[in-house]
């Protein structure tokens, strides 16, 4: 698989699994202000992912999505991890967690592929960069306050 597909597949996923858990993750947000940033970033994580898929198709690719049993775990772990506690801290510091994986994997394969397209590096340069502004609105979340 050439280095382009590669890196859009990541993006696609990434983009994918955001997308997965905000949907969750709404439908248990009570706080509103909260839930307001979560659908802004789930809006974000769907233009990234119609993005990709655009990209994907102009490369000959389809997009690959996340495994249907990684897709079941993600499920179930955010079932149980807010089965005792829906606070939107909680909830900020799953999507803070998520977000920084995402972001140490994204950095790792714009810094791996020295000869990526530069629509391909734009597009994974524009996730790295959505990815931490999300983690520093979330942090707002974490504060006391916000229980």
């Amino acid at each position: 698989m050439n280095e382009n597909v590669e890196v859009l597949n990541f993006i696609y996923q990434n983009s994918e699994m955001g997308t997965n858990t905000l949907t969750e993750l709404i439908e248990i947000a009570g706080d509103v202000p909260f839930e307001q940033v979560l659908l802004k970033e789930l809006e974000g994580y769907k233009a990234i992912n119609k993005e990709a898929i655009s990209l994907l198709e102009a490369e000959d690719h389809e997009p690959k999505g996340i495994k249907k049993l990684d897709q079941i775990k993600t499920y179930i772990m955010i079932k149980a991890s807010t089965l005792n506690n829906q606070s939107a801290s909680h909830l900020a510091e799953m999507l803070i967690q998520g977000s920084t994986m995402g972001t140490v994997d994204m950095c790792k394969k714009l810094n791996s592929y020295k000869n990526l397209k530069d629509e391909v590096r734009a597009l994974g340069q524009h996730l790295l960069e959505f990815e931490e502004g999300n983690i520093e609105e979330l942090k707002e979340y974490l504060r006391q306050g916000h229980e």
